[in-house]
This record gives C-alpha cells, sequence and structure tokens, in this order.
C-alpha cells in the first residue's frame, strides 16, 4: 500500500475516480425515487451531516500525522548535518594522519547521505544504505584505535560524536519508515464513498441536473494528494531537500581549499 502512497497523483486519480462513481450510483439510486417524505429528509440529512463530519475530522487528523511526520524528517536532516559537522571539527584534534583519515570518511560519509536524501527509488536507496553502513564501520574503526591507544578526554569527545553521527542516521532512517497508518488511510476510503455516495443520493432530480455531486470527489482528490505527498518521503512534489548536508560539504571542501584552515593531501 505505501508503494502506492509514494505515488501520489497516481492515489489521487485512482480517489478521484472511485468517488465519482459512488456519487454516481447514489445519483442513479436516488432517480428511482423522485420523492422523499418529510421523515425520510431529516434522517438523510442526519446521516449526510454525521457522515461529512466524521470525513472531515479524518481528513484533518491525517493531513496533522502528515505534517508532522514531514517536519520530523526536516529536523532530523537538519541536526544530522550539525553532527556531522561537528565531527569533522573535531576530528582536528587528533594527530594529523588519523584527523586525515577521518575527515576523508566523513566526506564520503556525507556526501552518501546526501545520495539518500536524492534517491529516486528503493532500490537506490538501499545501495545508498549498505554504503552508509560500511562507512560507520569504517569510520567508528578509525576514531576506536586512538581511543584505546590514548584513552583521554579528547579521543572520548570524538568516540562519543562519532556514535552521535551513527544515532542520527538510524533515527532518520526510522522517520522515513514512519507513515501515517493504512488503517487510518483505509477508513478515510471507507468514509469519503459512503459520503461522496450520499452526496449523489441527495441531490434533487431534474431535468437540468446541477452536477453538485462532483465537487466533493474532486475536493478530496486533492486533499488525498497533499496528505499523500506530505507523508512520501521519496515521492511527490514536497521532499526533505539535504540543504543542510549540502552546506556540510561545502563548508568541509572550503577548509581543504588552498586557503582553508588544513592544507591539502
Amino acid at each position: 500500500m505505501h508503494r502506492l502512497l509514494d505515488h501520489p497523483f497516481l492515489y489521487a486519480i485512482i480517489w478521484l475516480v472511485v468517488l465519482l462513481v459512488a456519487a454516481l450510483l447514489g445519483r442513479q439510486l436516488r432517480a428511482r425515487r423522485k420523492t422523499l417524505g418529510e421523515g425520510e429528509k431529516e434522517d438523510l440529512n442526519l446521516i449526510l451531516s454525521a457522515t461529512l463530519t466524521l470525513l472531515s475530522l479524518l481528513v484533518g487528523f491525517s493531513f496533522s500525522m502528515a505534517s508532522a511526520r514531514y517536519d520530523h524528517r526536516k529536523g532530523l536532516e537538519a541536526q544530522e548535518a550539525a553532527v556531522i559537522g561537528t565531527e569533522y571539527e573535531r576530528a582536528e584534534l587528533l594527530p594529523q594522519s588519523q584527523a586525515l583519515h577521518v575527515e576523508q570518511l566523513l566526506r564520503s560519509y556525507v556526501k552518501e547521505r546526501i545520495a539518500f536524501y536524492n534517491a529516486p527509488n528503493d532500490l537506490s536507496d538501499a545501495k545508498t544504505l549498505a554504503n552508509t553502513l560500511a562507512l560507520q564501520n569504517k569510520l567508528w574503526d578509525a576514531v576506536r584505535a586512538p581511543a584505546v591507544a590514548h584513552p583521554n578526554s579528547i579521543t572520548a569527545l570524538i568516540a562519543d560524536g562519532m556514535n552521535k553521527v551513527t544515532d542520527s542516521e538510524r533515527s532518520t532512517q526510522a522517520a522515513w519508515e514512519d507513515r501515517v497508518p493504512i488503517p487510518a488511510w483505509a477508513l478515510m476510503f471507507v468514509i469519503a464513498i459512503f459520503s461522496c455516495a450520499l452526496i449523489g443520493y441527495y441531490e434533487q432530480p431534474s431535468e437540468k441536473p446541477r452536477r453538485f455531486y462532483i465537487l466533493l470527489p474532486l475536493l478530496l482528490a486533492v486533499a488525498s494528494y497533499i496528505i499523500a505527498d506530505l507523508d512520501s518521503p521519496r515521492g511527490g512534489l514536497i521532499t526533505v531537500a539535504a540543504k543542510n548536508l549540502e552546506r556540510v560539504t561545502q563548508s568541509i571542501s572550503i577548509s581543504h581549499s588552498p586557503g582553508g584552515r588544513t592544507p591539502s593531501s
């Protein structure tokens, strides 16, 4: 299901088609009964109002969940960039040969993290995650050796910073896998179908139909697109860009330029 949600536009089209069919079916059922009694009208108004209220709550709740998850992913990208940049600065406290090795690994690591955010699909994502894990192991080995050989506050600080680098990546991965629950989508879809069918049934048959029943499926299709777009880390137009990680790359490049603080090797 989440693979379909990674294509928000296609998902919205499916919503639009299904909801329009539901509205048309409701309208056809109403065409069989030209008039409704006063009691039937009151009951229909009550059911329709309750259904639309429930639907609006579900849409708002789903949008809130998707928006919160999107903001969380953006915050974790900024946090990840901050801890990588801090660890890069701390690496200079190591002896020169070890510092250059750690800095080189961190430069490769931040490139892999940018590739993770820019990965077009899950296959590219899996390859990037494998490369990231390999680099994490190399980075930990690079800071563990001086920490074991010379245990002091500096090597402990650098080792702790490397732990934060790996922990931030794991937090990011967990956030990208945290999506709006499928049962919430299913419930919203079922209520939307029922609402559109009621809207179609509610319209009074006439020689010149006003076709108001089309509006609700259109609005719900747009709402489903926005929610799915926010909820999908990879698909759609709203994505988390690796802007902060790219800034870290730029600062690293400046620091290793001929005029930077660290001479090029």
